[in-house]
């Protein structure tokens, strides 16, 4: 009886002992794995990202090339003029808005009616008498 007894005790305290030290081992280990492969993905996101740049060189590379042939091709096809030619003319089209006469006659206008304010302005003031 004694054996088992001790045996029990033996396992109930290794028992107890795991259950204290194993957790916080096993969040160690949890964490270096986690940790490990963040490192990983982000080596993979960096290769990525350098790849898609290198692609992105790579096709403006090209389109430069392409539009260089293009304009290669457009400046042979162009035939210089042999001699100067000039601008067709302009049509004549008549200004736009009012013209001189309206603007004149707009003035006079202006020049009418502040003179007949003044005088308004200058009957009230005659109007009003001093209080004595």
């Amino acid at each position: 009886m004694p054996t088992a007894r001790l045996w029990m005790t033996t396992a109930i305290g290794a028992a107890l002992a795991t259950l204290a030290i194993g957790p916080p081992a096993l969040a160690q280990v949890d964490l270096r794995v986690l940790r490990q492969q963040d490192e990983i993905r982000q080596q993979q996101e960096i290769s990525r990202q350098s790849l898609l740049a290198a692609q992105r060189e790579a096709s403006a590379a090209q389109n430069r090339y392409n539009t260089q042939l293009t304009l290669r091709a457009l400046d042979s096809a162009a035939n210089p003029p042999t001699k100067p030619t000039l601008r067709p003319a302009l049509p004549v089209v008549p200004p736009r808005g009012p013209d001189a006469a309206d603007l004149a006659a707009d003035a006079a206008r202006i020049d009418a009616l502040t003179d007949q304010r003044l005088a308004e302005s200058n009957a009230r003031l005659r109007a009003i008498t001093p209080a004595y």
